[in-house]
């Protein structure tokens, strides 16, 4: 069988690329562009399918995806002058919108100051937890359960403070 695959490739590989060794899977001569199926023309009728359905087989076992293609397609949208141009004054407008301060993302309602806020609160509120926790560990074991009680009513009071600030930002947003 090995044999047979050899007399189907000889006429490709007989171009510019050395022939592949039978035994070894490694060293077999991938199909290249310049070599798609150049030479499918120059043999008879009769071996046409089976080039190609040894072609896709080989497709299939190097990975999915790997089409051979001889040009690049070309996009009407990347060489239309007019729609390029419209896009970059669009893309400009909004650059001039966003250096400017008039970007709204969610309304008047929530700026950018009170997210800010938010995010500083609840970087507090994490800084808090880990050193209350690592304060915790310091203590006689006597002492844990009445620190660890004080402990989270404060973290529980910080964390409505921090709900009651975010309050106005979910009504924004639902």
């Amino acid at each position: 069988m090995d044999e047979r695959k050899i007399k189907r490739r000889s006429p490709k590989s007989s171009t510019s690329h050395p022939p592949p060794l039978v035994n070894s899977k490694r060293n077999s001569v991938p199909l290249s562009k310049s070599t798609g199926f150049s030479n499918v023309v120059a043999q008879p009728t009769g071996q046409k399918p089976k080039l190609k359905r040894v072609f896709k087989e080989k497709s299939k076992s190097q990975g999915e995806g790997k089409a051979v293609s001889s040009a690049p397609i070309q996009h009407s949208f990347l060489t239309d002058v007019s729609d390029v141009q419209e896009m970059e004054k669009g893309l400009l407008s909004l650059l001039n919108d966003f250096h400017s301060g008039k970007l709204e993302a969610f309304g008047n309602e929530c700026s950018i100051e009170q997210m800010e806020h938010v995010r500083g609160m609840q970087e507090k509120l994490a800084r808090l937890h880990l050193e209350l926790y690592g304060e915790l560990e310091e203590l006689p074991e006597d002492k844990r359960k009445i620190t660890s009680d004080s402990n989270l009513d404060r973290l529980l009071c910080d964390l409505e403070e921090l709900n009651s600030s975010m309050y106005p930002l979910s009504k924004v947003l639902n």
